[in-house]
């Protein structure tokens, strides 16, 4: 088949490697608007689940992320000058900067073409003329605006703003800092990403986010170029989270404040062209990673192709398989961003309680599934 692929994120990349590693004769060719080593973002994060099945899918391109991985069980909530710690959660991230060169390197070892620094032609004209088309073009994607008459797009934007940093404070654990400031609660979610660096996102309800002056300062940067960053915003977190830096850098890469917009399609295919990760779902960075739920895409898209006779079915086994899980996902996600938008009503409960809610937010960890992670944990909220 000729395969075009929109898109040289983690995603588009990882579903070239398979798709040639599965069949040679596939003539694959890949197009990213920016250059190969421009990566904006931090760290990405995996649970268990994911890598059993990406190590099983490609030995080399796991070995390789298995080299990177800052690993962690535990979570930590510090709420109050009290610090709680719940384990058993078993997850891995990497540099996002890093995961990109791995798949870059064995696209390129199997002779997959990576067109850099390429806006990709128009989706129909690639329609045309390539058997299938993988719009991995992420959550703005101008393949699924192309098409929106059939994908039939659902774009919800959320209340809370936040902003993705960077920090040389390597945490031990996967962190939740609760800052009560003067304009309300704000809270960070740290986790490391290797051993010299941890992402670092400060999030908050947009009503809070205007009382601490954070709405006009990216009032003022929306005229920012692409890869630059609000860096006023930047230098006023740095005094408000002094006390969890602890004297260490803050750093940014094309950061500026956002808001989440969960995106739902009511299909992920047209003809011949499929959407995949960003594109055609999303689910908020609390319970994850939507670099995960693409890879994972990645991974099922190309085993359809290689079992299916042809590409209509492969697409149709694709979407039946991937709609329930990221379904599952979805409903995960926002239950964990409806609790962070309205952590302001739980700002006043006892600390112990308020550990429990934040673990459990999601509804995927239960009492009893936490008791199993983490009896200890579980018999102090019980005390």
């Amino acid at each position: 088949m000729r395969i075009a692929v929109l898109g040289g994120g983690p995603g588009g990349l990882y579903f070239a490697a398979l798709a040639k590693q599965l069949d040679a004769g596939h003539d694959i060719t890949i197009w990213e608007r920016n250059a190969a080593d421009d990566t904006f973002g931090f760290g990405v994060v995996f649970s268990d689940e994911t890598l059993g099945g990406i190590e099983h899918a490609d030995l080399e391109i796991f070995a390789g992320m298995r080299r990177e991985f800052a690993r962690w069980d535990d979570i930590d909530v510090h709420f109050r000058g009290t610090t709680f710690t719940s384990g058993g959660h078993g997850f891995a991230a990497m540099s996002r900067k890093r995961l990109l060169a791995i798949l870059q390197a064995r696209c390129a070892s199997l002779g997959v073409r990576i067109l850099f620094g390429t806006e990709a032609p128009d989706a129909a004209s690639l329609s045309a003329d390539y058997d299938l088309v993988v719009a991995a073009d992420g959550m703005n994607s101008a393949t699924r605006g192309r098409f929106a008459g059939t994908f039939g797009p659902d774009l919800e934007q959320r209340r809370c703003r936040y902003i993705w940093l960077g920090t040389d404070l390597v945490f031990d654990a996967f962190k939740f800092y609760l800052l009560d400031t003067p304009a309300g609660i704000m809270q960070v979610h740290g986790y490391p990403y290797s051993d010299q660096a941890s992402t670092f996102i400060l999030e908050m309800h947009e009503d809070v986010w205007r009382r601490a002056g954070f709405g006009e300062m990216a009032r003022l940067a929306a005229g920012l170029a692409p890869g630059q960053s609000d860096e006023a915003s930047v230098e006023m977190i740095r005094g408000l989270c002094a006390d969890v830096l602890g004297g260490h850098e803050l750093f940014a890469n094309n950061s500026r404040w956002t808001a989440f917009t969960t995106v739902r399609c009511q299909t992920w295919r047209h003809q011949n062209v499929v959407l995949l990760g960003d594109a055609a779902h999303t689910a908020h960075f609390s319970i994850g990673s939507g670099t995960k739920l693409a890879m994972e895409d990645a991974l099922a898209l190309a085993a359809c192709l290689h079992e299916q006779p042809g590409a209509d079915s492969a697409l149709a086994a694709y979407e039946a398989e991937r709609r329930p899980v990221v379904a599952s996902t979805q409903r995960a996600a926002q239950a964990s961003l409806e609790w962070f938008e309205n952590i302001g009503q739980y700002a006043d409960q006892d600390p112990h309680q308020f550990a429990f809610n934040i673990v459990t937010r999601s509804r995927r960890v239960t009492y009893d599934n936490l008791r199993l992670r983490d009896p200890e944990f579980v018999a102090g909220m019980d005390r």
